[in-house]
């Protein structure tokens, strides 16, 4: 019997991630109001290339979650290979800094700078799968205090010191620290046993199969690099990246879910399923709304520079409703594998498993994404601005996304009985439409933009919060179980 409690570690992880979206942003504020443009859009391309540094993370980490959830005493042994794995992740990371530098117009020493990153990013990610197999409520505690920490660090080394990037990077770097030191201790229980090299034998023969889902966001990453190397400018990647921080609050949401891939991996029991997809739909909403309506508000709070971004924020909010669907379904067809368990499991019995028939869908996914892009701006980049670009960029992302994820919504229907409630959702998104739209119209009218911070966003921090407790207000007076769910934290909080 699995020891996580889903809609606990689902209130645990969504409370810590509305949290989360407040020290994100103020610490987006530090950043983009001191940044320019090119120093903004540089730290975009270091987090693209990052991804690439830790490509080798799943080989290990991968396995720490199923096998932690299904109490194989494995953790040790996984810390320890993940060490051995960021030195391979160190040369990568260096190997792509000087096959991208040439071709733009970044400094070569503040992209080579951000390498300090890659050891501690790979002990976070083999921590963090250690804690999600039985106590994924843990990996929302470390990553609050790690983002709180970022903004004292952010005011000091890029506000007051006026390091620009340099003082970004250092800013994750001791977040990252205070990330991996929490991280460890919430999971020192499951690293006290013996380093055993069966388990590297194990991970090594087929480590094709935790690398395999690896290749999607791979190469999907690679799409800032491409609009960097095709557009020569990495201006469109800081106007993409201020989108980003508006339009990603939906991706919050998913923090609701965070137990569930472990508690399918611990027992066969699926009944909770609906009742949680449903709930998680209920937030998606609420975050999708917010995102719309303070589009243009919240860039204008980053910097104003950004404010001519808004559609961009828009057509993203979209991509990341479904993109936060498509994770999810991907969470519950491997979820439900146990391929992995079968000891006399062959190369082949892995090959029609949902642990490379997901993943494929995904690379499908992602190669028509990155080639159709490719084409989109090198027959666009000479006829339209950053900005245009950006927008068409963004259409696209929602074009591809949207078939994929009702792809692996048909899959879901097939593979597990999931009673979905339509009915709770379409009053959710019936009183999201009327709540939000309210709001907008009061908003244009009454909000004025202010370039002094201390002025505009104390009125557009109370309008987020009015306009999400008048949702959650009305969303509970007319639905049962949402008025069963606030009880349930009440009741938690009182425990």
């Amino acid at each position: 019997m699995s020891e996580i409690r889903i809609t606990y570690s689902g209130l645990i992880a969504l409370s810590f991630g509305l949290t989360r979206i407040i020290t994100g942003l103020f610490f987006m504020i530090i950043i983009t109001r001191v940044l320019v443009a090119e120093e903004f859009g540089t730290w975009t391309l270091i987090s693209g290339l990052l991804f690439y540094g830790i490509i080798l993370d799943p080989i290990i980490a991968y396995w720490a979650t199923r096998e932690t959830a299904r109490k194989i005493d494995s953790g040790k042994t996984s810390v320890l290979g993940e060490g051995i794995l960021s030195m391979g992740g160190i040369g990568i990371y260096i190997l792509c800094v000087i096959l991208v530098s040439p071709q733009t117009n970044v400094d070569y020493n503040v992209l080579l700078f951000a390498v300090i990153l890659i050891p501690l990013m790979y002990l976070h990610k083999v921590l963090s799968s250690i804690n999600l197999g039985w106590k994924p409520h843990v990996v929302s505690y470390s990553n609050f205090f790690a983002d709180l920490a970022k903004i004292p660090l952010a005011l000091l080394f890029v506000y007051y010191f006026e390091m620009g990037v340099v003082g970004v990077i250092i800013s994750f770097f001791i977040g990252y620290i205070i990330n991996d030191i929490a991280l460890f201790w919430y999971a020192k229980e499951k690293i006290k046993n013996q380093i055993k090299k069966e388990f590297f034998q194990k991970w090594l023969k087929i480590s094709w199969l935790p690398l395999y889902p690896r290749i999607a966001p791979l190469i999907g990453r690679s799409d800032v690099i491409i609009f960097s190397i095709i557009t020569g400018s990495v201006i469109g990647l800081a106007y993409y990246s201020a989108a980003l921080v508006i339009a990603g609050i939906v991706g919050y949401a998913s923090a609701f879910s965070v137990g569930i891939y472990g508690k399918l991996l611990g027992e066969k029991k699926k009944d909770y399923l609906g009742h949680n997809i449903t709930l998680q739909v209920y937030f998606m909403i609420l975050f999708a709304g917010l995102s719309i309506i303070f589009a243009e508000f919240g860039l204008f709070a980053l910097n104003p520079i950004y404010k001519i971004a808004s559609l961009v924020v828009i057509i993203l909010t979209i991509r990341i409703f479904f993109q936060t669907f498509n994770g999810l379904f991907s969470q519950v067809l491997t979820g439900i594998e146990d391929v992995d368990t079968i000891k006399e499991s062959r190369f082949s019995d892995y090959i029609k498993s949902r642990l490379f028939v997901v993943p494929t869908i995904q690379l499908i996914q992602t190669i028509s994404y990155i080639v159709i892009l490719s084409f989109v701006l090198i027959f666009t980049n000479d006829t339209s601005t950053q900005l245009e670009l950006v927008i068409w960029w963004s259409i696209l992302a929602v074009c591809i996304e949207i078939p994929f994820t009702v792809f692996l919504a048909t899959l879901i229907k097939k593979s597990v009985d999931v009673k979905i409630q339509k009915s709770r959702i379409a009053k959710y998104l019936i009183t999201g439409i009327i709540v939000f739209g309210i709001t907008f119209i009061i908003l244009e009218q009454n909000i004025t933009y202010n370039e002094k911070l201390i002025e505009f966003l104390p009125s557009l921090l109370i309008s987020v919060i009015l306009s999400a407790f008048l949702y959650l207000i009305i969303t509970i007076v007319i639905d049962s179980k949402i008025r069963n769910l606030f009880y349930s934290i009440l009741n938690e909080i009182k425990r």
